[in-house]
């Protein structure tokens, strides 16, 4: 195997293959890349076994076709650290994989490729094509509400579902609920499907979609799902589980809606956390006419206190919220101001950018 290329050609792919090898593995080809140069291209590919990506890149001139496994870690760092532009020859000589460029040279151990193992989603029930910049959106709004470590598995991804010409992603650890909607092409009839994307995949899937508004094609199964976009292969398996009914979790009735300026509370909530209870990070919210009074304590006797001036006009209340909580949410909202509804001092608060119905955010109270 012999090829020339460009750094920048090459080393997009690379680090999207080395954030996805298994570094911890007890599988040592687990932690290489899989180089397959052939008919002018170099395809890239990577896996940990529950995840996969294949990256196709036009490279300058391929001289002798052929492929092999390399440390993802080692060729991604050492490419990334190369001048920009820089003339790039991979080389397999004797089991080794040289790489020069005009006064660099390197060579890495490897493996053969033949034992390299393959992701396969064999099973085929379903496909649609939606915008990769939609896609985007929906895992960037909600992926942050998902749990990392849960006995309840299913928590620990995110719930993918196609139901009256409208995909929602909806994410819960149990305590806060994400959930955003974007509307279907209205040919694709696909309704009541819904998969359950692991934790790792729904990271890696927000970092690598283009935010362009090119279709990307989604072929789902019972148990994996891939996307395709222009010159990439995204594969993953999915959790086998029953995601709790969300809807449920949405409060209902008439709330009492409070709006103020997000920086003014996000600011206020950064220096009230500073005194908060180190373990809990609770915050208490005191409601009155146009006035919101946050209070944090802790276990020193310190505490901290803030009058905000907002749009409020329901009844006065009091409730507490865990501040890491409130401030995950105004991270994602993009509006100056934000919109907070409450449903009493013992229910659930709603939280979205006001007139924006595609996207709402629910956060558990607790006890202060």
């Amino acid at each position: 195997m012999k090829f020339t290329t460009e750094k920048n050609e090459i080393v997009d792919a690379l680090q999207m293959g080395a954030s996805i090898a298994e570094r911890r593995q007890t599988i040592p080809i687990l932690a290489n890349l899989r180089i397959v140069a052939r008919d002018g291209k170099v395809e890239i590919t990577a896996t940990d076994l529950e995840i996969q990506i294949k990256t196709l890149t036009e490279v300058k001139k391929v001289v002798e076709e052929g492929e092999i496994t390399v440390s993802a870690r080692k060729m991604s760092e050492l490419c990334r650290s190369l001048p920009d532009n820089e003339a790039l020859e991979f080389d397999l000589n004797n089991g080794k994989l040289t790489v020069s460029s005009k006064n660099f040279h390197a060579d890495f151990a490897t493996i053969s490729a033949l034992d390299f193992p393959e992701l396969e989603s064999k099973e085929e029930t379903n496909s649609l094509s939606i915008s990769s910049s939609a896609l985007q959106r929906l895992l960037n709004k909600t992926a942050f509400c998902m749990a990392s470590q849960d006995v309840r598995y299913y928590l620990n991804g995110l719930l993918v579902e196609y139901k009256g010409g409208e995909v929602n992603a909806v994410a819960t650890d149990g305590h806060r609920l994400a959930l955003a909607t974007s509307p279907l092409d209205k040919t694709i009839t696909i309704d009541g499907e819904r998969q359950i994307l692991p934790r790792k995949a729904v990271l890696e899937l927000s970092k690598i979609l283009r935010q362009e508004n090119e279709d990307i094609k989604i072929t789902f199964g019972n148990s994996s799902l891939s996307i395709q976009d222009e010159n990439l292969d995204f594969s993953t398996k999915l959790i086998d589980g029953k995601f709790p009914d969300y809807e449920k979790v949405l409060p209902s009735g008439e709330p009492n809606s409070l709006e103020v300026s997000k920086e003014s509370l996000q600011s206020a909530l950064s220096r009230a956390s500073v005194l908060s209870n180190e373990k809990y990070r609770g915050v208490r919210f005191a409601l009155d006419k146009n006035t919101l009074k946050l209070t944090a304590n802790n276990p020193e006797k310190e505490s901290a206190e803030e009058l905000l001036d907002v749009n409020y006009n329901g009844n006065p209340m009091e409730i507490g919220f865990n501040i890491g909580y409130l401030l995950d949410v105004l991270g994602t909202i993009e509006t100056d101001n934000v919109e907070l509804n409450f449903y009493g001092e013992e229910s659930s608060c709603l939280i979205r950018e006001p007139g924006n119905q595609a996207e709402v955010y629910v956060i558990m109270p607790m006890r202060l």
